[in-house]
């Protein structure tokens, strides 16, 4: 089993106990076999999951896309970009109205410090000229993320690294 493996599993299981706080999901965490070297990041990541359960107990399950949006932007924000993308990304796979595209954009900006996260530099450009094209048709506060806002930091970050 690989690191990224394991980054995954735990990650999906949490995004999916958010989204249904069904207790399987969370035994699954706890349950899951990694080889040794490992082990100090899985006892890492269940202690900050918990402390995340801690202050999202009012917000859990987690069906829609208000609560959704907020998780993901909060675990983003947190430099956990796996848990951010996967939350979004298992709500955006059935949402079919009109914020589809933005919940897609939120996707690729995580995926992108994921990848700006470790140092693949032509991946972090490709998902963020995918995020700022598919916030292209929003502007204004979404969700409380100001669009315009999000798309310059996405460019300036992009122009940081192509000078640098």
């Amino acid at each position: 089993m690989r690191f990224v493996d394991v980054r995954n599993q735990l990650g999906k299981n949490f995004c999916d106990y958010l989204l249904t706080k069904e207790r399987k999901y969370w035994k699954e965490i706890l349950s899951l076999e990694v080889p040794p070297e490992f082990l100090p990041y899985k006892e890492e990541r269940i202690k900050t999951y918990q402390q995340l359960l801690e202050e999202y107990k009012n917000l859990l399950p987690a069906k829609d896309i208000e609560k959704v949006i907020f998780l993901g932007r909060d675990m983003n924000n947190r430099g956990l970009y796996f848990e951010g993308h996967e939350i979004i990304e298992k709500y955006w796979l059935t949402y079919k109205e009109k914020y589809k595209k933005f919940l897609q954009a939120l996707i690729q900006v995580s995926i992108a410090n994921m990848h700006l996260e470790s140092g693949n530099l032509k991946g972090y450009h490709r998902m963020k000229e995918l995020a700022i094209k598919n916030l292209s048709e929003y502007s204004g506060n979404l969700f409380n993320i100001d669009v315009e806002k999000l798309k310059n930091i996405l460019q300036k970050v992009g122009e940081f690294f192509i000078s640098y």
